[in-house]
């Protein structure tokens, strides 16, 4: 059985970032607003449909994945790590391609709070 985005109706499922801390490490579920919540749904939903996604898989859906030694925006939080999609250190829940924790993709959903500006974010 397939899922649809309606059987997703919004919810976000195993989503989890670390937060560190004075020599401890926490999780927590990120905030995400209710658009990026759907974002989110529909496009896992849309994985859960058809397959993973991939570039020219005939979906029609551009991945753009771009691994770490490329990915100019690392400094700032933009990496699979931050992404609701992140599932492991290899594996996205919705692209088919081998991931780096360091790298993106088009269509990535990171939380603004694992985003800074200033590029200090490690």
């Amino acid at each position: 059985m397939t899922n649809t985005w309606k059987d997703y109706g919004g919810e976000i499922r195993d989503v989890r970032v670390e937060q560190k801390s004075a020599g401890s490490t926490s999780t927590k579920t990120p905030y995400h607003p209710p658009a990026e919540k759907e974002f989110i749904s529909a496009m896992q939903a849309i994985a859960a449909k058809f397959g993973k996604l991939a570039d020219n898989d005939k979906n029609g859906i551009w991945v753009g994945y771009v691994p770490k030694a490329d990915n100019d925006n690392y400094s700032i939080g933009v990496r699979c790590a931050n992404c609701a999609h992140y599932q492991s250190e290899n594996v996205c829940k919705i692209i088919k391609a081998k991931i780096e924790p360091g790298g993106y993709c088009r269509l990535a959903a990171i939380p603004s709070e694992r985003i800074n500006k200033k590029g200090n974010n490690k």
